[in-house]
Formats: structure tokens, C-alpha cells, sequence
């Protein structure tokens, strides 16, 4: 590219080039002032904070008078640390375990109570336990395993208080003695100081244990009418007169005896208020074809019919289903009741209305459903756990367990939801009612050395406590998860 110079410097000249005229001037605007800050807005400041920097005004006390407060401080110091120390010497909180964000949420185990000179015997064994109404007392009894005839053993039970501050799982609160082994505890719904027992030699005892020398109010030994047989269970029922709130003891023995006794908690009086029968009668045989009356019973026999176990249902008191001997289970009622055909130093009642199909072993356990009306569980040494309905004679349904069960408890954290306990591999499973399934997340281990659960109960205040006594007379308290249902 050559410039308009350089065509005229070589002899061709431009035939375009016009001269120019030229102006200077600065700028093509007005002139536009400027001034240097170093930031873009007009004012700056330096603080700390986002907030405005205001300093809050001291409140300042005026008329203080300093000797008034000086002596309040020398008054109420010494008392101030009087309750330190207090609290610094409080074993209150001795051996509390905060449980973590993180935890698993998995079964926990809080005592182990035991009595060393009653677990060195050998074929002792935890024959029942109850929960005082508080939830803070466990109760067990401790007897022989075996007895040939007669019992000639003398019994105890032993009484520890979990929420003392001197607590030990090998001591004792209290232990109260009987001249056979018990059978059978059940502690009063409402006082907490009351209660029952049944015993192998027919007894039904009363204890009020706010007593410190002679516990024991009450005696059925000499009461016309008692059990001449061993107790198989006693239970505290709500009154069966509508009119009155005060709580009646049931027993019941291996003389096919129900009896239905008045406490007087205070007065310590016992009194046969009712008595039931069951007669040989009302079991039935299953042969090949259908069920058939015993061949040695008949209408009106009066042989009597040994109860392994009864409960009463919660919606209608007036009802109750037992267990006896041979595997029956019979529908009974008390209202319905009619003379029976024994002789006895009181009038006896027949109560059966109905017979289920019976086990094919003897019946360790029945538990009426405190939640679902008309449904009822049952087990037996034929290894069933049966689920049945009051209306219905057949079982609703059948749960087949290796190893055999002989015991079960509504859990009273799950409603729908019971424990089995006596198999061989020494656990404590909770089954789902209407699936008949284990739930893993709820089972109680074995203890450390692998044995025979004889009971199980859950704590009626804390209902998450459970309760677990073994053959070899051990007691172990555990804490289970918290589980919800997906049904």
C-alpha cells in the first residue's frame, strides 16, 4: 500500500488530493470533571460486624447497698454448698448410660438378679414373677424343679427394688419364706406393698410388704373350701360385681378347683367369695373320626378335672377359658353357671360353656388379648402355640414350634405382638399375631450360658422392661427397641 507522498515523489500527481483544513480541539464532548476515590460508593466505613456498631448502655444498679448484699451472700453460701456437696456425694445417677443419636436401637440387658446360695442348689428354677404396679419391684420365686409327690421343700421369694440408690443384683430387698415351694405370683394391680401367691401345697397367700416383721396377712389354710391340691395360678381380676371397684384374687389347682377370694388389703381377711368346678365331662377325645365324650365321663360324673391355667377376657369379666389336663380347653362363664354335682364343704359351680379343640399335649399357658376382643392364645407340650376366637371352636391359627413353648405373654408395648419362651435354644421370640412371624428385632437372647426359660413378664409401667427368669433361678431385666408395625 503506497501513500498519497509517495505517488508524488515518484512524478504522478494526485488527481484527488484536496488540501484539508484542520481544527484542534481536546475532546468531542464537554468536559467532564473527575475525582479519585478508593471505593465506589460516596462514604466508607470499617466495622466488625453487619450490624450497626452500637454500644448497648450499661445498667448500672443505683443505691446499691453493699453490706445488705454482703451479708445475704454469708447467709445463703453455706447452705448453697451444703447442697453441693449433697449432690457431689448422690449416687443417683450411678451407673446411668445416656443412650447415643447413633445407637442401634437394639434389645439391652439391665440386671441380672440372682441369689447365690439359691443358685447353687442345683435344680432350682424360677417358677414365678411379677412386677409390682409401680414397675419398680420384681418379684420371683424360686423352687424345685422336681417334686415326686408331696412338696416337703420350704420356698422363697425374693424381692429386689431396681430403682433404690443401694440396689444390688445379688441382694435383695426383702425375702419372704413359705413352707412349700410357690407356684405361682401375682402382684395387686393398684397397691404396690400387696402381694399374691399360690403354692405347691395348696395355699393362697397375702403379704402386705410395707410390714417389716411379719408380712403375711392372709392364709387359705384354714379356710373351708380351699384347693387340697396344688395352685397352679393365681391373678388379680377387676371385680366381677360391676358395683364394686376393688379387685378379687382368682386361683386356681390341679383339684379342678376356680376359686374367686375377697382381699381385705388393709383388715388382712381372706374369704371365699365363689367357687368353680371343671368335671371330667366336658373333655373330648379326638379319634379318627370326630371328637367323641371321654369314655369314662358322662353327665353328671363327679370326678374332677385338673386346671393347668385360666384367664379372663378384658371386654367381658364374666368370661374366662382354662386349660386342664389332657389338653382341654374350655369356654367357661360365671354368670352362666350351674350347680355342680361334687361334694365340697362350700357349693361349687360348673362354668363350662364350650370346648375348643383341645391340644395334643398338656396346656402350660392361655392369654386372653387385653386389645382385640374374643382372641385368645394357648400352648402346649404338642410344641403349638394356637391362636383361637372365643365364637369359633377351631383355631384360627396353628404356629408350629421346634423345640416345644411352654409359656407366652402379650407384649404390653406392641398390642399385636406376644412372646414364646421355652425352647432349646433358650431365646425369648415376639411372633405378630395376625402373620404368625418372628420379629428379629425384638428377640431376647440366651443368657450367657445357654438354658430353659420358665417365665417371662413385662413391666406394666415401663412397658418396654422385660422381665425373664430361667431354670437355674436367674432373672434378667432387659430393655427392648421401640418397633412399629407395617401390617
Amino acid at each position: 500500500m503506497f501513500s498519497d507522498e509517495s505517488f508524488d515523489a515518484v512524478g504522478f500527481p494526485s488527481c484527488w488530493k484536496t488540501e484539508r483544513e484542520l481544527q484542534d480541539e481536546g475532546i468531542q464532548t464537554t468536559v467532564t470533571s473527575y475525582s479519585e476515590q478508593e471505593s465506589q460508593s460516596s462514604v466508607s466505613k470499617c466495622v466488625e460486624t453487619q450490624t450497626d456498631n452500637v454500644q448497648p448502655e450499661l445498667m448500672m444498679a443505683e443505691n446499691v447497698d453493699y453490706d445488705k448484699l454482703a451479708a445475704f451472700l454469708s447467709c445463703i453460701c453455706p447452705k448453697v454448698i451444703t447442697e453441693l456437696d449433697k449432690m457431689s456425694r448422690s449416687r443417683a445417677f450411678d451407673g446411668y448410660e445416656p443412650i447415643e443419636d447413633d445407637a442401634d436401637g437394639g434389645v439391652r440387658k439391665l440386671h441380672t438378679l440372682q441369689v447365690p446360695n439359691i443358685t447353687s442348689q442345683s435344680k432350682m428354677k424360677v417358677s414365678s414373677l411379677s412386677w409390682s404396679c409401680t414397675g419398680a419391684v420384681v418379684a420371683f420365686a424360686c423352687s424345685h424343679s422336681e417334686h415326686e409327690s408331696w412338696c416337703d421343700h420350704s420356698g422363697n421369694v425374693h424381692l429386689f427394688n431396681i430403682n433404690r440408690q443401694d440396689f444390688s443384683d445379688s441382694a435383695p430387698s426383702k425375702t419372704l419364706e413359705t413352707r412349700s415351694c410357690v407356684t405361682s405370683l401375682s402382684a395387686h394391680p393398684y397397691e404396690p406393698s400387696i402381694l399374691a401367691a399360690g403354692t405347691f401345697s395348696g395355699e393362697v397367700l397375702i403379704w402386705n410388704l410395707q410390714k417389716d416383721d411379719d408380712c403375711l396377712i392372709s392364709s387359705s389354710a384354714n379356710v373351708p373350701g380351699a384347693h387340697r391340691d396344688a395352685v397352679s395360678q393365681v391373678s388379680w381380676v377387676r371385680n366381677l360385681d360391676p358395683t364394686q371397684q376393688w379387685p378379687v384374687l382368682v386361683s386356681a389347682g390341679h383339684d379342678g378347683r376356680v376359686l374367686v377370694w375377697q382381699i381385705g388389703t388393709h383388715s388382712g381377711t381372706i374369704q371365699l367369695r365363689e367357687g368353680f368346678v371343671i368335671l371330667l365331662e366336658h373333655i373330648k377325645y379326638t379319634g379318627p373320626g370326630k371328637s367323641v365324650p371321654s369314655p369314662v365321663g358322662g353327665a353328671g360324673i363327679d370326678m374332677e378335672l385338673g386346671v393347668t391355667c385360666f384367664s379372663f377376657t378384658a371386654q367381658d369379666l364374666t368370661t374366662f377359658v382354662v386349660g386342664v389336663d389332657g389338653g382341654g380347653l374350655l369356654l367357661c362363664s360365671t354368670v352362666a353357671a350351674k350347680p355342680a354335682p361334687v361334694h365340697s364343704e362350700v357349693p361349687l359351680k360348673d362354668p363350662v360353656l364350650n370346648a375348643f379343640e383341645k391340644h395334643q399335649g398338656a396346656v402350660t399357658c392361655i392369654q386372653c388379648s387385653l386389645h382385640h376382643k374374643n382372641m385368645f392364645i394357648s400352648c402346649g407340650t404338642d410344641s403349638e402355640i394356637r391362636i383361637y376366637h372365643t365364637e369359633q371352636v377351631t383355631p384360627v391359627q396353628i404356629i408350629y414350634v421346634e423345640g416345644g413353648v411352654v409359656g407366652l405373654e402379650w407384649s404390653l408395648a406392641h398390642p399385636d405382638l406376644f412372646a414364646a419362651w421355652g425352647t432349646i435354644s433358650g431365646c425369648v421370640d415376639f411372633y405378630n399375631l395376625w402373620t404368625g412371624k418372628v420379629i428379629p428385632s425384638l428377640k431376647l437372647p440366651a443368657f450367657d450360658k445357654p438354658t430353659l426359660i420358665s417365665i417371662v413378664r413385662s413391666n406394666p409401667h415401663s412397658h418396654q422392661l422385660v422381665g425373664v427368669g430361667d431354670m437355674n433361678g436367674r432373672v434378667v431385666v432387659w430393655q427392648q427397641p421401640s418397633y412399629k408395625d407395617d401390617k
